[in-house]
């Protein structure tokens, strides 16, 4: 049954609103972002991004003091951008607002209307996103992120027969890979938004660039509203408004499906793909989904029916349950930090039986995996402190991961994807059970 909203907070399982935002802002080729608000939120989201991706993460401050508490922090937004522009040269701005903006009343909007007006102004894109920590997770700034750029910037000329893929979830780089890799070998004229396949996993160079160069053109992103179709993966539970935008506005058709992870939900991208573009699969990818079988085979003796707790974003926990599924695994406790009806339904489904919870805290999940005889848990690095207590093994899946190399390398989507999931399952019940005395 889903599990009611906790009236307190101890060890939350998610993170805040802006810090979704930068994802989708550093997925843009030339933007920099700029949070409005006090100057420690910043400097948090760009040591806890640094941690994950083991890269440096500049975001930009409107540094907001007592005195832009009192009298608004218009003065501070405008200068902010001033200097971001001066100091940086980028292409586009990205404003976030955290949770002092919000509470004083700022209209960012109008600031940034304002600013237009400003010569520094016609060299540079800006859009702004509402992101109060307030009052949801990370995954709602993404989300709303991506919706408030696409209507900023999306408008209508002529056909270019492309599908828009939205990727409407969290993701690695590797993933990001993956899929801009799949849509090349098919021959898919694509605009892809965000991608940071680049941007958080970029090459060692000599001289280091102010803005990570990779990103979604923003001349592809105005396009959107022109192509044939649009695709949101990892919108399964929360939809995704950028995709719906583009449907109302400029009559792209949308379809809103899971992430790609596992077998099943795999073949509903790439049977989507075929029916969009009336081409198969081409034939490596065929092997990859065969020899993902032949692993699933291999594993299914020692993974049928153990007992998982899966938690972190609600795509992700989706995804995981329903590969642990076709694995013959029996999910127990599925878990998100967010508050989304969709997921108590979906995860219901999913997984019959099984403790579900949204706007879940540790401390709950921590209940529930002891009192359900939970084998193995799967989710991001917050879970440590749970997994050290009841001594179980953590597989670290999934945003944010801090205590473990290789986070913007983890591939988890598509064929190729699942297959080393499946492997790196399979290994950790193999280290726990080694572990354990007999």
């Amino acid at each position: 049954m889903p599990e009611c909203h906790a009236t307190a907070t101890v060890n939350p399982c998610s993170m805040c609103m802006p810090m979704g935002a930068v994802f989708v802002f550093r997925g843009i080729e030339g933007c920099m972002p700029l949070f409005h608000g006090s100057q420690g939120c910043s400097t948090y989201m760009r040591l806890y991004l640094a941690h994950h991706f083991r890269e440096p993460v500049d975001i930009a401050s409107s540094a907001l003091s007592e005195k832009g508490a009192v009298y608004g922090g218009a003065a501070n937004l405008k200068q902010g951008l001033k200097n971001v522009i001066a100091g940086y040269g980028p292409l586009a701005v990205g404003i976030a607002t955290t949770c002092l903006a919000e509470t004083i009343g700022d209209d960012v909007p109008q600031i940034v209307r304002e600013f237009r007006q400003e010569p520094q102004a016609s060299c540079v894109t800006i859009f702004s996103v509402s992101t109060p920590s307030y009052k949801a997770s990370h995954e709602a700034g993404y989300s709303a992120a991506l919706s408030a750029v696409v209507r900023s910037l999306a408008e209508r000329s002529k056909p270019n027969g492309k599908i828009n893929l939205l990727l409407g979830s969290i993701v690695s780089p590797a993933d990001v890979r993956y899929i801009k890799r799949l849509l090349c070998d098919w021959g898919i004229g694509h605009i892809l938004l965000p991608d940071t396949s680049e941007s958080f996993d970029a090459p060692l160079t000599k001289d280091f660039p102010r803005i990570p160069s990779g990103g979604t053109p923003l001349e592809a992103i105005r396009d959107a509203g022109n192509s044939v179709a649009t695709i949101s993966i990892g919108a399964w539970a929360n939809g995704q408004g950028a995709g719906d935008y583009l449907q109302e506005e400029f009559d792209v058709p949308h379809n809103a499906l899971p992430l790609p992870l596992g077998l099943e939900a795999t073949d509903r991208f790439v049977g989507r793909l075929e029916t969009l573009t009336c081409q198969p699969l081409p034939e490596e990818y065929e092997k990859e989904r065969g020899r993902l079988l032949d692993t699933m085979v291999d594993a299914h003796k020692l993974m049928a029916g153990v007992r998982t707790c899966v938690y972190g974003d609600t795509e992700m926990v989706l995804g995981l349950s329903s590969l642990m599924k076709e694995l013959g695994m029996s999910p127990q406790v599925l878990a998100t930090g967010s508050s989304s009806p969709n997921f108590d339904r979906l995860a219901s489904e999913l997984a019959p039986g099984a403790k579900v919870m949204s706007g879940a805290d540790f401390s709950q999940i921590q209940e529930e995996v002891e009192a359900l005889d939970v084998e193995l848990l799967v989710g991001p690095f917050t879970g440590r402190q749970t997994a050290r207590a009841i001594e179980l093994p953590l597989l670290r899946v999934g945003f944010p991961n801090h205590d473990r190399f290789g986070a913007a390398r983890q591939l988890v989507l598509g064929y190729e994807g699942a297959g080393r999931l499946v492997d790196a399952m399979a290994n950790a019940l193999i280290d726990d059970r080694e572990r354990r005395p007999s």
